[in-house]
């Protein structure tokens, strides 16, 4: 995505198609990350609460406006504390026993929706993924991609195995973090809302560079970007994740092939032409 980023980001302005699909999906998923932030501030009480939800909504806002530089420090600072709070709250609880007494229908389930999901988070992260290629050579953008990939990877592995060893937890709105108590529910929950945040700004900086060309006042881009996803977030986490996110999934696939495969696949068939045409 970062090599291909430039052409991609192209293509989503030009194609009527990725560009309506992109502006549905980030939608869906802002609507999600509000939704998780509510649930996930509960652990500060409800004056406190608030305070959080309006310093959020505050930095959305002002993410449409200031984008990749804001992003940068955000995640340059929440991404690492999140890292380790995982890795020590996940670490106990993993059991590899249990991992592999899982039933059949739940581990093919669980492919399933992986595979969705990560279709998901593609089709979302794609935009910005592109825009913050645009600035590195080629050498960065490897060493980027591999150092990314792999520590998502293995936090993934980690988190994915912990849910498996502990399977009667897949009927919560937030199956993780029915597993914690006390403090470690506390940190957890930091940890949500760290994710969600960054998410969200990450959706919300997509967003308005998306509309960029369509809405020229940023007011109006703002309000879109913020206020439409955060109305929608009242309708729970859980009935966005349940109804929302299935129908987000098949289009975040839509969308990747119409960003991303349907170029390559139409490169290489004018290079063959073209070395047929060479070779009569």
């Amino acid at each position: 995505m970062f090599n291909a980023g430039e052409k991609a980001l192209t293509r989503l302005k030009n194609s009527k198609l990725s560009f309506f699909l992109n502006i549905i999906i980030c939608l869906t998923l802002s609507s999600a990350m509000f939704a998780g932030c509510f649930e996930s501030v509960a652990f500060a009480g409800n004056f406190f609460g608030f305070l959080i939800m309006a310093v959020v909504v505050g930095v959305s806002f002002y993410v449409t406006k200031h984008g990749l530089g804001v992003l940068e420090k955000i995640n340059v600072i929440l991404v690492p504390i999140m890292v380790i709070i995982i890795l020590v709250c996940e670490s106990p609880l993993l059991s590899f026993k249990n991992l592999l007494d899982y039933s059949s229908s739940i581990k093919y389930a669980g492919l399933f929706y992986a595979i969705f999901y990560v279709v998901l988070n593609a089709s979302n992260s794609g935009v910005l993924l592109a825009h913050l290629g645009g600035g590195l050579s080629k050498r960065q953008k490897v060493r980027v991609s591999f150092f990314s990939a792999l520590v998502l990877c293995l936090i993934l592995f980690l988190t994915n195995s912990v849910m498996l060893s502990n399977s009667n937890a897949f009927g919560e709105d937030m199956p993780l973090l029915s597993l914690f108590t006390g403090s470690k529910r506390v940190l957890m929950q930091v940890v949500i809302l760290f994710g969600c945040v960054t998410t969200l700004f990450s959706l919300v900086f997509t967003l308005s560079r998306s509309l960029g060309g369509l809405i020229k006042s940023g007011l109006i881009k703002g309000i879109v970007c913020v206020v439409t996803p955060f109305a929608i977030s009242f309708l729970g986490f859980g009935s966005i994740v349940a109804y929302l996110y299935p129908i987000s999934s098949v289009l975040g696939g839509a969308l990747l092939i119409d960003l991303f495969l349907l170029p390559f696949f139409q490169q290489t068939y004018k290079a063959i032409h073209s070395r047929r045409k060479q070779t009569k």
